[in-house]
């Protein structure tokens, strides 16, 4: 009997053992299953009482600041470079929503917010931010939840392709529809690798083509090439090379620009354009990649080449400073159509840092473009925090310790964050949103019986739905237009004008460049 009683109190207290030991298990799985630190991540966000959330995606900063040697442990990178032209990209995303939520033919009884990251024109932060989308950063799973817990319906962006890619491989394993407005990298049409990727924005296989086509109504036969050390350049003249040899042209000499500043490679591409004989060079670079090339040239006094351009730089207000002129000017080169996007103007007049204490990246730009430090700010002063890539007119050379008082006055600026005539990618930015919610008006209009999902043509309902049965897609083309470049010295500016033809398009049953459409390109004109 007391041996019975024995083996029973044995058997319970192994059962309590294996109950505690089961127990620390998972507390130890779930003490280990965490995120180890936070990102760092400046944006803006509206979810509460919404009944969905469309996520953003826009480079507000040029690049990260370098870590700090003596820091033992990883940290979430700093951005620097406040650029004005992502800003209004951010700031017209916000505006098409509201736009949205306003109307009555789209998602009726259903309200739109939004959650926006600043990438920092970086991959490390725009994969951060992919992250928090997918996380929700408190949670070690995707839930396709945002941080507010509202859910999440798709992704606008990001800018340059690099990014994008960054993006749509973390995103696509989950099937997040994303909408790009700048990303023109071919790679990204390739539905294996980026399911769920969709863009407003041509891909550059068409540009290529188109420009080849232009090298050859001119009869140009020697030509080299510039482009980003990334995957848009690489890409892009990729292609480019493809279509010149099969038009039985030669590429003179191939350089790449560094993404990271290198004197050594920079001085590479430099002496390719001066010692070739080529007199025509095709640039595939972004504008703030492009910016310290354009310095070299001018110091190494290279003239007498005719540029053409991609659409990354053809409108960029690099282009705009004078002194540019003898080195540049003549560039021919694609460029987005462009648009008038009602209301946006006043949109964007009405930013100002006393609206939410909170709001860093709206003091940053008031910092930034007035050159004064707001009072009891914590964004810091300095001068990589002023310094804008986009344009001489952004930069500020000479810092100054004034506060801001706050009555300064955006109407006496001039940047490119307030200047609405040459709106290309920012009506990218207005189509991707809009792609979005047109996509999920027809979701939520769906009839049961009618549905395109099997078995029994079934209906998916908001918000309970999965990502990938949100359908986003086009059903007409777009355009490339030519720009032509006047240089009006007397007023030290520059006068954009495009064709009103279809200079290239997107879809293969289109004609590429009709040689008599080709008279709209001029050249360097002084007056």
């Amino acid at each position: 009997m007391a041996s019975r009683k024995q083996c029973l109190v044995l058997g319970l207290l192994a059962f309590l053992w294996a109950g505690l030991a089961s127990e620390g298990s998972e507390k130890q799985e779930e003490e280990t299953c965490r995120l180890l630190g936070r990102f760092d991540l400046n944006g803006y966000v509206d979810a509460q009482n919404h009944s969905l959330v469309i996520g953003g995606l826009f480079p507000i900063h040029a690049r990260t600041i370098p870590p700090n040697e003596s820091i033992l442990e990883p940290v979430s990178a700093k951005c620097e470079g406040f650029n004005f032209r992502g800003f209004r990209w951010m700031k017209t995303m916000i505006h098409t929503i509201k736009e949205i939520n306003q109307r009555r033919d789209i998602l009726p009884n259903i309200t739109l917010g939004y959650q926006i990251f600043d990438s920092c024109s970086t991959i490390s932060k725009t994969m951060e931010s992919a992250m928090v989308f997918l996380t929700g950063q408190e949670e070690n799973k995707p839930s396709i939840r945002n941080s507010t817990g509202a859910y999440l319906a798709g992704i606008v962006g990001s800018g340059g392709s690099s990014l994008s890619i960054a993006a749509s491989r973390i995103l696509g394993l989950y099937f997040l529809p994303q909408v790009g407005y700048a990303s023109t990298c071919s790679i990204l049409s390739d539905k294996f690798q980026f399911p769920t990727y969709v863009r407003t924005v041509a891909s550059d296989k068409f540009q290529s083509m188109a420009m080849v086509k232009l090298i050859q109504h001119f009869g140009w036969v020697w030509v080299g090439t510039i482009a980003d050390d990334d995957d848009y350049g690489k890409y892009g003249v990729k292609i480019f090379k493809e279509h010149l040899e099969n038009a039985n042209l030669c590429v003179a000499f191939s350089e790449t620009i560094p993404k990271v500043y290198s004197n050594e490679k920079m001085q590479r591409a430099v002496q390719a354009v001066k010692n070739s004989t080529a007199r025509v060079v095709v640039l595939y670079a972004s504008d703030l990649d492009l910016h310290p090339f354009m310095l070299e040239m001018v110091h190494h006094n290279i003239t007498h080449r005719t540029w053409i351009a991609t659409e990354a730089w053809i409108t960029s207000a690099l282009l705009a400073k004078p002194e540019y002129f003898p080195y540049f000017g003549g560039s021919i080169g694609f460029a987005i159509p462009r648009s008038d996007i009602p209301g946006l103007k006043e949109f964007l007049y009405s930013v100002h840092p006393s609206r939410d204490p909170d709001d860093v990246l709206t003091i940053e730009f008031w910092q930034t473009a007035f050159n004064c430090t707001w009072p009891n700010s914590s964004v810091p002063y300095n001068v990589d925090h002023r310094v804008n890539m986009t344009g001489k007119e952004d930069r500020l050379y000479s810092m100054s310790d004034k506060l801001c008082t706050g009555q300064e006055k955006l109407e006496d600026l001039k940047n490119t964050y307030l200047d609405v005539s040459q709106l290309r990618i920012t009506n990218n930015v207005k189509q991707a949103v809009y792609t979005l919610a047109h996509a999920l008006d027809h979701l939520s209009r769906c009839e049961e019986g009618q549905g395109p999902f099997i078995p029994g043509n079934t209906c998916a309902y908001i918000p309970d739905f999965d990502p990938w049965q949100v359908s986003c897609g086009f059903t007409s083309c777009g355009n490339w237009t030519i720009i032509r470049i006047h240089a009006l010295s007397t007023l030290n500016r520059r006068d954009f004008t495009s064709s009103t033809k279809t200079m290239a398009c997107w879809c293969p049953e289109c004609t590429f460049l009709n040689s008599h459409l080709l008279t709209v390109i001029i050249s360097f004109v002084k007056d």
